[in-house]
Parts: structure tokens; sequence; C-alpha cells
């Protein structure tokens, strides 16, 4: 008896699960999303997926799979589910935005660039494409194309602050310190409350022998952020410069109670004893 009952059991399940339509499938995602329950979410998601193959809206919902995955740390999955979107919708910004950070986050910079150009093809002067490919292509070493990017930037905004950020990024890798500092205080006027910028810049005044305004400038960030661990870093190695070897050990110490975990760090701490 009790046999019987556990397979009407399963059987009603299977008979509820098939029941399903598309629409409740992508609701009970979002109430997965909301619980917190991404992996219960990713599977109504491809259950949705399932039960209607064609529906247009299907572009946007793996396109929301793919960011899911990503969550999950299932990059390979998340690169199928945005390509697969991309199939449905290849002029999609957001699309190729995503993909291409992903592609950024796996290192495969080769194909981070296709898409950031093919977002270009499709919005020429879009800065956030312009300003990434112009990153990878630094960091790559390809700093001709990287100033291009930078520059094409500027022309298009003369008042763009991503344009100058980059062109600081080349000019502090030449050593030009002075016109690198110049730079970043430039987008600092329109960006008082960006720890990130005060962190880049007392990172050039630091590499310039500046060490007062570059104290001055990484306080300021640490008041705005004080979770950064760089900013603890970089601020020791001021200190290490000034031969205040206590203050720079606590600022290495910091940083490394924070989440920092390169290599250097333990290098950095033994200076300090």
């Amino acid at each position: 008896m009790n046999k019987i009952l556990l397979f009407l059991s399963f059987l009603f399940v299977g008979i509820t699960l098939q029941a399903q339509t598309y629409d409740e499938w992508v609701d009970r995602s979002f109430g997965h999303l909301e619980a917190d329950n991404l992996e219960q979410a990713e599977e109504c998601l491809k259950s949705a997926l399932r039960t209607e193959p064609a529906n247009p809206r299907n572009a946007l919902l793996l396109s929301n799979l793919g960011t899911l995955q990503r969550r999950l740390g299932k990059n390979e999955d998340a690169l199928i589910s945005y390509s697969s979107a991309l199939m449905l919708a290849p002029k999609s910004l957001t699309l190729l935005n995503n993909r291409a950070a992903l592609y950024s986050q796996l290192e495969n910079w080769e194909k981070a660039v296709e898409d950031y150009t093919t977002i270009l093809y499709v919005e020429q002067d879009n800065e956030d494409a312009l300003y990434r490919r112009g990153l990878i292509r630094y960091q790559t070493g390809d700093t001709i194309a990287a100033k291009a990017d930078f520059e094409r930037i500027i022309k298009s905004n003369p008042t763009s602050s991503k344009g100058r950020l980059g062109i600081a990024t080349l000019l502090k890798a030449s050593g030009d310190y002075v016109m690198a500092a110049e730079m970043y205080s430039q987008v600092l006027k329109s960006n008082e409350k960006q720890a990130s910028l005060f962190l880049k810049r007392a990172e050039v005044y630091y590499l310039d022998g500046k060490y007062s305004k570059a104290i001055s400038d990484i306080n300021q960030s640490i008041s705005l952020d004080s979770k950064d661990p760089l900013a603890y870093v970089v601020r020791g190695r001021i200190r290490l410069a000034q031969y205040d070897k206590p203050a720079a050990l606590k600022d290495f110490t910091l940083a490394k109670e924070k989440g920092f975990n390169e290599p250097f760090l333990a290098d950095l701490i033994k200076k300090c004893k």
C-alpha cells in the first residue's frame, strides 16, 4: 500500500511539473531569486526555455540565465547562454557587453575585444566599449591602439571622464607622472566622492616622490571607502618610503586582514621588520 502511495505521489509531482507554463516557470524563477535560491532559479529558467523554445522572449531569458550562471560561478555555461541569446538578438548591446565582460573575466582578451568591436559597429561612439577595449589593448601591450580608443572618446565627448582616465593610465605607464596626476585631477573635479580616483592619483604622487600629496589622497580614499585593501597597501608603501616602518607594517597587516593576498605583500611586511 505504501509503495502505491509513493508511486502516486511521484506521479502527481510529475504531472504538476509538466503542467507548468512558460510564464509560470519564469514567475517561479523570480520567486527563487528573491529567496536567493540561485540553483532553483536557474533550473526554472531552463524549464521555461524547454517549454517554449521558439518564444520571442527567449533572448532576454537566456541573458538572465547567463547572468545567473555567472553568479553561480558557472562561467562556461554562462558563455553558452549569452552566445545563444546573441543568435536571437545579434545587435543587443546589453548581451554583447555581458559576454565581453565575461570574456575579460576569463582573460580571453581576443574574444572580449571582438565583442567590444561589434558594439562599436552598432554604436560607433559607445564610451564604455571604447574605454574597455582601450584598457584591454593597453594590458596586452598595444598602447598605440589603446591611445587611439581613449582619444576617440575625448574627440566624441570632450568632457568625458573615461577618456581622461584612459589617457592617465597611459601617462602613468610611460612615467609622465605630472600629466597623469593632472588628468586625475580633472576627473576628480566632477567625481569628488569616488575613492578609487584618489587612490589612483595617490599612486602617481607616490611614484613621483610627492609623499605628502600621496598621503593626503590615500587618506581621503580610505575615508570614502575603508574596505578596499589596496588603499592600505599603497599607504603602507608610502610610509615605507618615508622610513616609518611601524606605520607601514600596520597598513600592510590591515590589507592582509581585509583580504589582500598577493605574494608580494609578504616581502613588503619583511621590509618593515
